[in-house]
């Protein structure tokens, strides 16, 4: 077994990985149309976007996911609907710490969390205190240490951090593009250039070997390239002020006049009132489908077929043939991907499922624009 494989099944077995989610709800919701009939099976990663998703008063939503901390992140969450407040919630999920979040998580959100929740966060909610390095949250997990790190750097060199403050600063995008112009170069300059090529650094962010080879079709185009392109479409379309995916990682919080929509007061209330809805598990897709009888009308992937396409390719075959056979009629399964376009799939998928044409003019308003193909695929009529 390789180094970086080794690190990558270390830190997908004993670690957080995702402190936040990584995929734009905005572009989401645009593209699966949700409402009130809407029964929603998703990955949960940090549960951000379950939330999201609430607010439009969806059915159901369940979350599945084979790392236990992913869904006490979401747990965590919950739990502060339930039992906190507004600006417990703020402090916690949007300032990243707390004062005596040890006292509040004892006498105010452990008797809400399920087992394996707590398990986790009465280790770890010590997370929150602010550390004399790692200072909040989402600098904390696997794709937190990337993320800390990479700001050290970024805010070591005076011209990259002034720069940056800039960018990340401003609503005018012809201004946004002279910025991000001047920045490129230095950005993908000695160190970072040879550390975004680094496996072992590129599993801290969860990303595999097999994700990697996706980026060309050919295996050559090195990540930092692929990065480069990914920053130029988000930077160039996208105003920098209101993106609060590369804010957090860069300062590691989030602001109220940026940052995601569970987080904002006004829709405190109307999540809260709605919090039952939200369920999860876990496990696999295809272990909790295989005993589920829902009839889904939206599967939310986000990135992970990218593993299983190199490593469990019948695992593949079998979640498609599940998610078929457990979804309603039109239902729509939102995915992102590394390569280039769907043809990766299973091939019976494109009898059942037909690919909508109208993504790509979506996805020019994804803030994080980290993958190369976002597809929405719909179930045809029997």
């Amino acid at each position: 077994m390789s180094f970086s494989r080794k690190i990558f099944n270390s830190v997908h077995s004993n670690k957080l990985i995702y402190n936040c989610c990584w995929e734009d709800p905005d572009c989401d919701k645009k593209l699966l149309n949700l409402g009130s009939e809407s029964k929603v099976l998703m990955l949960t990663s940090a549960g951000c976007n379950a939330l999201d998703y609430l607010i439009e008063s969806v059915d159901r939503i369940h979350c599945v996911d084979l790392n236990y901390r992913q869904n006490a992140v979401l747990d965590l969450k919950l739990a502060l609907f339930k039992n906190g407040d507004y600006n417990m919630l703020w402090e916690f999920f949007g300032d990243g710490k707390k004062n005596n979040a040890k006292d509040i998580y004892k006498n105010k959100l452990s008797d809400f969390l399920q087992p394996e929740s707590k398990k986790f966060w009465d280790l770890k909610i010590k997370y929150f205190d602010g550390g004399l390095f790692r200072k909040t949250f989402y600098y904390r997990g696997a794709s937190g240490i990337l993320a800390w790190w990479v700001s050290r750097y970024l805010k070591s060199r005076p011209s990259l951090k002034k720069k940056i403050d800039q960018l990340l600063a401003t609503e005018d995008l012809l201004a946004q593009k002279i910025i991000f112009k001047s920045l490129e170069k230095q950005l993908f300059s000695f160190p970072l250039n040879t550390i975004m090529n680094r496996l072992s650094v590129l599993a801290l962010a969860g990303v595999p070997k097999s994700q990697f080879e996706l980026v060309s079709s050919n295996g050559t185009e090195k990540t930092s390239d692929y990065l480069k392109d990914c920053f130029q479409k988000t930077f160039n379309n996208n105003p920098g002020a209101k993106n609060y995916f590369y804010q957090v990682y860069y300062y590691g919080k989030y602001t109220k006049e940026s940052c995601p929509e569970y987080l904002k007061e006004e829709n405190f209330e109307k999540i809260r009132g709605q919090i039952e809805k939200i369920t999860f598990s876990t496990e696999s897709i295809n272990d909790y489908l295989k005993k589920s009888d829902i009839p889904f009308t939206h599967f939310v992937l986000l990135d992970h077929m990218d593993w299983l396409v190199a490593n469990q390719p019948t695992i593949l075959e079998e979640q498609w043939n599940l998610i078929n056979s457990r979804s309603s009629k039109h239902s729509r399964v939102l995915f992102r991907s590394a390569a280039k376009d769907q043809s990766f799939l299973p091939k019976h998928v494109f009898n059942n499922f037909s690919f909508y044409p109208g993504v790509e003019d979506v996805q020019k308003n994804d803030r994080v624009g980290m993958y190369r193909y976002t597809g929405l695929a719909i179930k045809n009529p029997n």
